[in-house]
């Protein structure tokens, strides 16, 4: 079995880092989307309706919501997976102590 060690502050640091990322995706996303809108908006006809649906369904449930919760999901999951190795470590630490 290897060897594990989790350094609680540079996992805090990413943890942080990595929430941060997921905000900047959904406004980022949101821009993407309001550009693409906004190359289409003189445009007439069903293609123009074709785009807009297209855009505002399928392309913002990604951009905006679908990957940015991704990313959320991989910084809750390493925030998790510290909690568990502190309460762990600490259960551990206990059990030697004989409390």
């Amino acid at each position: 079995m290897a060897d594990c060690r989790i350094v609680k502050a540079s996992v805090d640091a990413a943890v942080e880092e990595i929430a941060s990322i997921s905000g900047s995706y959904a406004t980022d996303g949101q821009a993407f989307i309001d550009a693409l809108t906004s190359a289409i908006s003189a445009m007439e006809g069903d293609t123009k309706d074709a785009l807009q649906k297209f855009f505002t369904t399928d392309v913002n449930s990604f951009v905006v919501e679908s990957l940015p919760s991704a990313v959320q999901g991989m910084s809750d999951l390493l925030k998790g997976n510290r909690e568990n190795f502190e309460q762990v470590d600490d259960q551990i630490a206990q059990s030697i102590a004989g409390g």
